[in-house]
Order: structure tokens, then sequence, then C-alpha cells
């Protein structure tokens, strides 16, 4: 099982969305669990409303007893979630009383990584936008980081301290993750794009970027879509995603 997690310390960058659609691009043929660490919980509404602790990640930090939503769709192999929950906030304040905090995501990994490897090909996992206790905990467990930028005058310091941040993880608790870049909302007819992807060059993992499309935020993804309008966003979307699966099977 390959574990991604999506983040970047910045609002607006569409996090959400990008780990919204490319679980489900991962869904169309592999077994994928869906994690919602972010407090806003707007990745799990866009399946529904889950209040029962156990189906949440309220349930998984403070219990280590969790039951995944199945959520799969149509045309789907599998998607079940890990739903985020309006108390995560509160959850953040008692995990920083905990010794181990660190770890207590790994350590549910560990003691359920066989039925899990049975049940799921690829963990999906969307964070706040911090450098957080819960972020902390996904990012000890990723193969992969994913760094999101949009096009504004802070996207860029935001990766570089994305960078720093995944660095320090490294060296302080001798993990090996690998971090990777793509640009998101990009409109070439508009400088600020353009002056961003020019950026984005610069910074060893980059690996491409996904249109400004309304499409792509709504509450169906793109690979769901009933607009007939989709599948030329759908083929430029799937690219960049052939990537990032690529660097996931490689890491």
């Amino acid at each position: 099982m390959k574990i991604i997690t999506i983040n970047v310390n910045k609002g607006g960058a569409g996090k959400t969305t990008v780990a919204h659609n490319f679980a489900e691009y991962l869904a169309k043929d592999s077994r994928v669990l869906l994690m919602d660490f972010d407090d806003s919980a707007n990745l799990t509404h866009r399946y529904g409303e889950f209040d029962k602790s156990e189906n949440t990640v309220i349930g998984l930090f403070e219990t280590g007893k969790v039951t995944p939503v199945n959520v799969t769709a149509k045309e789907q192999k599998s998607l079940s979630l890990i739903a985020g929950h309006q108390e995560v906030e509160v959850l953040k304040e008692r995990l920083n009383t905990r010794r181990r905090r660190e770890y207590i995501f790994g350590k549910w990994l560990a003691e359920n990584i066989e039925q899990l490897e049975k049940d799921y090909d690829y963990m999906v996992i969307d964070t706040e936008n911090d450098e957080g206790i819960l972020t902390v905990n996904a990012l000890l467990v990723s193969d992969v980081v994913l760094g999101i930028a949009e096009a504004s005058k802070d996207s860029v310091t935001a990766l570089a301290r994305l960078r720093e941040f995944v660095d320090d993880i490294n060296h302080d608790f001798e993990s090996d993750i690998h971090l990777y870049f793509i640009g998101n909302k990009i409109n070439l007819s508009e400088k600020a794009s353009n002056d961003l992807l020019t950026a984005l060059n610069n910074f060893d993992g980059y690996l491409g970027y996904l249109p400004r499309r309304t499409l792509l935020a709504d509450d169906v993804t793109i690979f769901n879509s009933d607009n007939p309008k989709a599948a030329e966003t759908v083929a430029q979307v799937t690219e960049v995603f052939d990537k990032i699966k690529e660097k996931l099977e490689e890491a």
C-alpha cells in the first residue's frame, strides 16, 4: 500500500480539490482509502455527513478504532473514506498533551497494516493548511508528499517552506519522504500563471500543472462528470496524475 499526503501551508491552493480528484482517479482501477485530516471537512462533505466518531479521524486518533465508509461510485473499483470532523481543532489540543504524539497514526497503521494491505492499494490524505500535529503524523507515514501551488505571489514561498518542513522531518525523525510539486488553477493567458510556472520549473520535483476549470472544483470529480466539455480537461489532468502515480510507485 502506497501513501500520499497532499499539503501546503497556504489557503486557496486547491489542495482538497486535488486530493478528491486524485483519489477518484486512482479508484478507477485500484482500491483507495481517502482520509480527511482537515477541520473544515470540505473533502468529507463532498461525500456526505458522517458524525459518528467511529467513521472519522476522531475515532482513529483517540481510540484507534475507526471504520472507513464505503463511498465507491459507479465504474470505480473501490473507494473508502475516513471522514473529517468539525472537532478536529479540539482533537489537536488533546493530542498535544500525549507522549509520542507524532507517532499515533503510524502506530495505528502498524497495528492494522495486514488488513489495510489486504483492502487497499493506496491511501490519500488531505491535511490542513498547517504544520500541526495531524499533518506531522500524516507526513511521517507518507511515501510521497505533494505540494500544491496556485498563481499567487505567496505560492512559491509556501512551497519553499514545505520543502524545508519535509527536510526537517526527514532529518529529525530519520524518515525518507519524497516531495513533489504541481501547479494548480493555471490560466496560460495570465501573467501570474506564467510567472508561477517559470518559478516551478526551477523546483526539483515539479511534475506539471492542472488548468483552471470550474469542473475541477465540483462536488463530483472530473472523472465522474457528465459534462460533455470535460473530456479535454480529463486528458490534461490524467497526464499530470499519471506522473504523480508513477512517482508514488517508485517511492
